[in-house]
């Protein structure tokens, strides 16, 4: 037998001797009679609860006089948190348990004790004002006070049976009064009804930094209330006390940031019920943040030292702040801090843009342009690029004639022969300037070059130099692989043809093959003449434009100019067949004057454009493929088949120059002084400072780092790892890691992202109704995705006449800049019949078809942070 079955046998034994006459009277029959009525049900919950309600003991008033209530409930009804380990104590302290006791008054607390019943499987719980364990403890408050009982249980599904008893102390209890818990669900509250919780303003989220809230509250049958949040920070929490069952009241709070405020509140049931429901309603507030109605952009993101950034500003509407006002700050061109004033206005939108020129001392530029708006602030960043040298060459290459990129190797090309240089993927220069393995611009040497089988071409010499000797005209890579060269087989006498030799080389197998030999007008005898050789593509056609000119440019040139130009096909270059022709657009009698003229090819499919600009007068003109060529190139690009593509480009027909930007008489003359060459799009003039964007048709001044050099040859690789090399006339070597043609000319574009327009962006949900599918486009500066398509029957009014027609709903997120242009939906037969112009300021037009049932809604939405 254990301490605690001992304990419970001797405490018979004593009660049966101190008290013969309890078999036949029971003492507890001269108590007096609990209390009535008592008030218990079960709730369910988590957990669920038996609650139960005992009324204040009759006569309990004036001093604190001792006070028992004993409940007995079914064991395995009860949580385990209340059922304990065995002890020696016949009542163990629960006090703490899950709040059994509710509303206790500040008084000191009551003791809740459990110990075992006679029956085995219940269980006695204790509540009284002493401590039960010691018999002569004192009372510690009156027992004069309403006990709200609330025990957990493990299972609420169900009515439970429970018997009460009261009394001044456990010996001297009533009869036991039995009660039925009935199951009872939590009563349905009307929440909305009941708990009134909001602010003072309109649009909580978009409020200004700092302004005034007051939140105010309404709980009917309250029994207590808390509000918790940044009330202020001495006061995370406020409590509420009901007065007259009613909690009501209002509290100011400041709009520093983000904020959530939450009332948290104990209602009472239906009239007459105890049981109570907890409701939580929230109020959220958050500042208008400036990034939500204005933004900035730079261009380009990375810039050469001494270059310019144009940063733009859109603000659509500023918050009405008298205290405030959008400014914007940026460093100049002499290291030094300036602040602009901005014009903006609650009541309309408002743009701009400003060009400043970045600092030659990179180390006293702050590469941060700043927006201000009061304590706000949207801070954009550009990098500024730096170029890499590489020391200088030791070679006797003579007068540089061009460099190109093919083959893993540089190709230079020189009067003095062919060079070749490894070009690795990284790397980077040693202490000593010399370049390390892997440059990315290590030396040049001259390698020997392996001649494959030649087939027959009229006109060879018969007794030619190796290649690699031989002084060469031009270079021009016409595929990640190959390189074409332009060399001189003989040397040029008065009277005689020139001869120069067209041969495909492939610098990483350092194999020479198919030359073809093409013959040029005699050289003229009368005067000094010098020939300058270039070479570009279009639509898969290679193109060599000789330039006949004096030797003393400074005289003048159209007396003794010309320019010539053919073209020859792939097919016949790899047959060996003279398929020369020439080509009478890039060699007219109407480009004057007839010399000094640059070609550079273009950029995208088959490469889709050639330029030639003079560096004497500052014309720029621009080739393409006809109509009827790109058709047909088109075509055979869609019908997938490599041999139709092959033909349609050896029947490429270009167009005579079309209109474009010159660049002026004041700039051209710089022209001369470095390289001119295609840089991911942009034409780039290193000598000049100068860059040419195609998709703008504009030329731009800017600085590139270097001032380029008369004589100097560039190269552009525009791989994953894009880059720039430089190799001037005195043999420095220079290279340029290029992330974005955007390093040159600030508003080129990539087109199929909208993160790269060279206008502040917008954004637009679009919503179309039309009778049928339409083709929805805009231009290439624009981004439109479709984000769904119903059909949906619409009751509208064409030509006077009422109906209810079948319409095809479809949606599009847009992103778009901030200038005039259409979105157009073409019908399957393909005809323009919807259409909506962007009038620029973020205006639309109001038209949209001439069919009034049919229509294009713009609603405004926020464009994605960069």
């Amino acid at each position: 037998m254990n301490s605690r079955s001992q304990f419970h046998a001797w405490l018979a034994v004593a009660l049966l001797a101190a008290l013969p006459f309890l078999a036949d009277v029971p003492a507890l029959a001269q108590t007096p009679p609990a209390a009535t009525p008592l008030d218990a049900r079960v709730v369910p919950g988590t957990p669920p609860t038996l609650q139960l309600l005992v009324p204040p003991a009759p006569g309990a008033e004036g001093a604190p006089r001792p006070r028992v209530v004993q409940v007995v409930v079914d064991r395995e009804a009860l949580a385990d948190a209340l059922i304990r380990d065995q002890t020696d104590e016949l009542w163990q302290d629960i006090g703490k348990v899950n709040g059994v006791l509710r509303d206790a008054g500040g008084d000191p607390l009551w003791y809740v004790m459990c110990s075992d019943a006679a029956d085995p499987e219940k269980v006695r719980i204790g509540i009284a004002n002493f401590n039960l364990n010691d018999g002569g403890a004192a009372p510690l408050l009156s027992g004069n006070k309403e006990l709200r009982i609330l025990l957990p249980l493990r299972a609420g599904d169900r009515s439970l049976p429970l018997q009460v008893s009261t009394g001044a102390s456990i010996d001297q209890l009533s009869a036991p009064v039995v009660v039925e818990a009935r199951l009872e669900k939590p009563v349905d509250v009307d929440q909305e009804a009941k708990v009134r919780f909001n602010a003072d303003v309109a649009t909580p989220l978009t409020l200004a930094l700092g302004a005034p809230v007051t939140l105010s509250w309404k709980i009917v049958d309250c029994v207590q209330a808390t509000l918790s949040g940044p009330i202020d920070y001495r006061q995370p929490v406020l409590a509420i006390t009901p007065e007259n069952g009613v909690c009501a009241g209002s509290k100011k709070v400041l709009a520093l940031g983000p904020a959530t405020y939450q009332l948290t509140a104990e209602i009472a049931g239906k009239q007459g019920s105890r049981v109570s429901v907890v409701v939580t309603r929230t109020v959220t507030l958050d500042v208008r943040r400036f990034d939500q109605f204005a933004n900035l952009t730079l261009t380009p993101p990375s810039v050469l030292p001494g270059g310019k950034v144009l940063a733009r500003w859109y603000i659509r509407e500023l918050p009405v702040d008298d205290r405030r006002e959008a400014v914007l700050s940026w460093t100049d061109a002499n290291g030094n801090r300036r602040l602009q004033r901005l014009r903006a206005s609650a009541s309309q939108t408002t743009s701009g843009e400003m060009s400043f020129a970045v600092p030659q001392s990179a180390s006293a530029t702050d590469t941060s342009v700043r927006l201000h708006y009061g304590e706000e602030t949207i801070a954009r960043s550009f990098d500024i690029e730096r170029w890499q040298p590489a020391g200088a060459s030791a070679l006797a290459t003579g007068a540089l004639r061009g460099l190109d990129f093919a083959g893993g190797k540089l190709v230079l090309c020189s009067e003095k022969g062919l060079f070749l240089a490894d070009v690795g993927a990284g790397g980077g220069i040693g202490s000593d300037g010399s370049g390390k393995t892997n440059d990315p611009f290590p030396p040049f040497a001259r390698v020997p070059l392996r001649i494959g089988e030649r087939p027959e071409a009229a006109g060879a010499a018969a007794n030619r130099q190796p290649l690699q000797d031989a002084p060469c005209l031009a270079v021009r890579a016409i595929d990640a692989d190959r390189v074409a060269v332009l060399a001189q087989i003989d040397t040029p006498v008065p009277g005689r043809p020139a001869y120069a030799e067209l041969t495909l080389l492939s610098p990483r197998e350092q194999v020479a093959s198919y030359p073809v030999t093409l013959t040029d007008d005699p050289i003229n005898t009368t005067a000094a003449q010098r020939r300058d050789y270039q070479l570009g593509m279009l639509r898969g056609r290679l193109f060599v434009q000789v330039q006949i000119g004096p030797v003393d440019r400074t005289g003048s040139l159209n007396a003794r100019s010309t320019v010539r130009a053919f073209s020859i096909v792939e097919s016949d270059m790899r047959t060996g067949k003279a398929g020369w022709r020439t080509e009478p657009a890039l060699s007219s009698i109407e480009l004057s004057p007839n010399y000094g003229w640059h070609l550079v090819d273009g950029f995208g499919t088959d490469n889709e454009f050639l330029f030639l600009i003079n560096d004497i007068n500052g014309k720029t003109l621009r080739f393409e493929a006809s109509p009827d060529s790109a058709k047909r190139l088109a075509q055979a690009r869609a019908s997938g088949s490599p041999a139709r593509l092959t033909a349609a480009r050896e029947a490429v027909e270009i167009e005579y120059p079309m209109p474009a930007k010159e660049m002026g008489k004041e700039w051209a003359a710089a022209l001369s002084a470095g390289p001119v060459t295609n840089v991911g799009g942009v034409i780039v003039g290193l000598g000049a400072g100068l860059a040419y964007n195609p998709q703008t048709n504009e030329w731009q001044q800017g600085s590139f780092g270097l001032t380029g050099s008369a004589g100097a040859a560039a190269a552009y690789r525009g791989d994953g790892e894009p880059r720039l090399w430089l190799m001037k006339a005195n043999g420095d070597r220079l290279s340029l890691t290029v992330e974005s043609p955007r390093l040159f000319a600030a508003d080129y574009f990539e087109n199929t992202r909208a993160a790269s327009l060279p206008y502040l962006v917008l954004g637009a949900k679009v919503t179309t109704r039309t009778r049928e599918a339409r083709n929805w486009k805009t231009e290439n500066r624009t981004e439109l995705a479709k984000t769904g398509e119903r059909s949906e029957m619409v009751t509208c009014t064409a030509k006077g006449v009422t109906s209810t027609v079948p319409m095809v709903v479809s949606e599009f997120t847009l992103f778009y800049p901030d200038r005039p242009f259409e979105l157009v939906g073409r019908g399957a037969d393909r005809k323009t019949d919807v259409s909506k112009a962007h009038l620029g300021a973020g205006k639309w037009d109001t038209t949209t078809s001439l069919d009034s049932c049919e229509t294009v809604r713009i609603e405004p939405i926020p464009v994605p942070s960069p």
